[in-house]
C-alpha cells in the first residue's frame, strides 16, 4: 500500500513539475520577446505606425 501511495505521489509531482516547468519556460521565452508575434499584433503595429489602412 505504501508503495502505491508512494507511486502516485511521484506522478503528481512529476506531472506537476512538467507543467510547471512549461509555464515557466514560456514565461521565460515571453518575457525576453522570443515570441514570434501573430497576425493580430502585427496588425495593430502596421496599423499605429500608418502601414496599413484599412479603406483600401
Amino acid at each position: 500500500m505504501r508503495n502505491v501511495i508512494g507511486a502516485f505521489t511521484f506522478i503528481f509531482g512529476l506531472i506537476v513539475g512538467l507543467v510547471g516547468g512549461a509555464a515557466l519556460l514560456a514565461y521565460a521565452y515571453q518575457a525576453a520577446g522570443l515570441y514570434p508575434p501573430d497576425d493580430a499584433t502585427i496588425k495593430f503595429i502596421a496599423r499605429e505606425r500608418g502601414w496599413l489602412r484599412d479603406d483600401v
